[in-house]
C-alpha cells in the first residue's frame, strides 16, 4: 500500500490525515560506510540541483536562507507542509529545517551547506524519516550533507530536518573529561573530541566518543555551568547507525549506553536548556502525564529564547487514548509540520524511537511504532526548533 508518514486522526484544524503505515526496524548504514562515501562525493554536482525553494520568512531577527537539494532530492513541502529545506545562523549557532526526498537517483547527498552554516567537524544525526523509523543525517565540514536509513527508500520516501542545530565553528567550546574507559574518537571519524558549549542559556554537547577498554556507562561528567534541570534521555547516533542513549542527571553524570555505544557514540545535535533558566510547564491533555514521579525528568515544559522554543521533561499514558498531549500557545508554534525523532522506552526496557509532531496549529503529537511504547514513556529533552521553521 501507499506508505505515509501521517496518521489516522483529526488534528485541531480539521485536516484529515491518511493512514501512517509502520515499521520497527532502527538499523541504518555502517558508520564505516558513511566515511567512504565521502571521498566519492563529487564537490558541488551543481548539475543536478533542483529548482531553488524560496526562503522562510525571518522571526525575531532569524533569517532564513534556502537550502537546494541536488542528486534528485527535492523539497517535501508540498507533499506534507512541513516547510522548504532552509538554513539560519543565529547567535553562533546552526539551524536547519524543512524536508526533503528523493524522486530520481540514489545519491545520499541531499545538500550541500553554504561556508556560514557548515560545522568545523563531522556530525552524526539520528533523524525522522518515512513510516515513523529512524535515519541518520550526516554533515561534514565541507558541507555536504547526507540522508541515510535501513531500507534507503524510508530516507528517500521523507527525511526531515526539523530540530537540527548545532554550534557554528565560531562558537567557544570546552573539551569534556572522558571517564572509566571512554576516549575521543576524533582520530578515527573527524568529529571532534566531545565537548560543550553554552550560549544564550543552552547547552550544546559536540564531538564523539567509544570505549575500547572497560564497561562502565559513566562517560563524563558536565560542569555546573553546563547541567541540566532535570534528568534527561537524548537518543543519538551509535555505530552503524543503531540507536543509542545519552542519559544526563542534574549532578552532571553523563551516561553512554545502548546500540553500539562502546565502539562509536555521537554527541552531535544534543542540546537542552541550563539548569537555571525559568520554563513554562506544558498542559497536558488526552490522558497524558507528566513522567516526572516516576523519572525525575520534569514536567514537560517550553522555554525560548531567542526566538527557538525548547521543550523538555518526559509524559506518559497510562490509558490508551489520543496522541495529542498539548497545544502550544500561538505565539510559541511553528510554521510548519514539525516531524522530530525522541526516544520512547519499552516494556522490555529497550529505548526505541519515537515520533513527536508538531502542527503550525499548536498541537503535539507522541507516537511510535508500537503505540504502547510511546504511551509508556515518551522523552521531550533536546526537541528545539525556530519559530520560523
Amino acid at each position: 500500500m501507499t506508505m505515509s508518514i501521517r496518521t489516522t486522526h483529526q488534528p485541531a484544524t480539521g485536516r484529515s490525515r491518511t493512514t501512517r503505515a509502520i515499521k520497527s526496524g532502527f538499523a541504518a548504514v555502517a558508520l564505516a560506510s558513511t566515511i567512504t562515501a565521502l571521498g566519492a562525493i563529487a564537490a558541488a554536482s551543481s548539475a543536478s540541483a533542483a529548482t531553488a525553494q524560496p526562503a522562510a520568512p525571518a522571526v525575531t531577527g532569524m533569517t532564513w536562507h534556502s537550502l537546494t537539494p541536488i542528486n534528485g532530492w527535492q523539497s517535501a513541502q508540498t507533499t506534507y507542509g512541513t516547510g522548504d529545506p532552509a538554513w539560519a545562523v543565529q547567535n553562533g549557532v546552526v539551524h536547519l529545517s524543512g524536508s526533503v526526498l528523493q524522486t530520481s537517483g540514489t545519491d545520499q547527498e541531499l545538500a550541500v551547506l553554504p561556508a556560514a552554516a557548515r560545522p568545523s567537524k563531522t556530525l552524526f544525526l539520528t533523524m525522522y524519516t518515512l513510516d515513523d523509523t529512524q535515519g541518520s543525517l550526516v554533515i561534514y565540514p565541507t558541507g555536504e550533507v547526507m540522508a541515510y536509513s535501513a531500507p534507503q527508500s524510508n530516507a528517500q520516501g521523507f527525511t526531515s530536518l526539523a530540530g537540527v542545530s548545532y554550534p557554528a565553528p565560531a562558537m567557544t567550546t570546552h573539551t569534556l573529561a572522558l571517564e572509566d574507559g571512554w576516549v575521543s574518537s576524533q582520530s578515527q571519524y573527524g568529529t571532534g573530541d566531545p565537548s560543550y558549549s553554552v550560549g544564550g542559556g543552552v547547552v550544546y554537547l559536540s564531538g564523539s566518543l567509544h570505549q575500547p577498554i572497560g564497561v562502565s556507562e559513566i562517560s563524563a561528567t558536565l560542569p555546573p555551568a553546563a547541567r541540566p534541570a532535570h534528568t534527561m534521555y537524548r537518543t543519538v547516533y551509535t555505530y552503524s547507525g543503531t540507536i543509542g542513549l545519552v542519559e544526563i542527571q542534574p549532578n552532571g553524570t553523563m551516561y553512554t549506553y545502548m546500540g553500539e555505544a562502546q565502539q562509536f557514540t555521537s554527541l552531535a545535535g544534543i542540546s537542552f536548556p541550563a539548569a537555571a533558566d525559568t520554563v513554562h510547564t506544558l498542559a497536558l491533555a488526552n490522558g497524558w502525564q507528566s513522567g516526572e514521579p516516576s523519572h525525575d525528568t520534569g514536567d514537560p515544559s517550553y522555554w525560548v529564547s531567542g526566538g527557538v522554543v525548547h521543550l523538555s521533561g518526559s509524559l506518559v499514558q497510562p490509558s490508551a487514548g489520543s496522541e495529542i498531549f498539548a497545544v502550544l500557545p500561538k505565539a510559541d508554534r511553528p510554521a510548519h509540520a514539525l516531524y522530530i525523532e525522541v526516544m520512547v522506552y519499552t516494556p522490555d526496557n529497550t529505548a526505541h524511537a519515537g515520533t513527536v509532531l508538531i502542527e503550525p496549529d499548536g498541537a503535539m503529537y507522541a507516537y511510535s511504532p508500537t503505540a504502547t511504547d510511546a504511551e509508556m514513556y515518551t522523552s521531550l529533552a533536546g526537541i528545539s526548533f525556530p519559530l520560523g521553521s
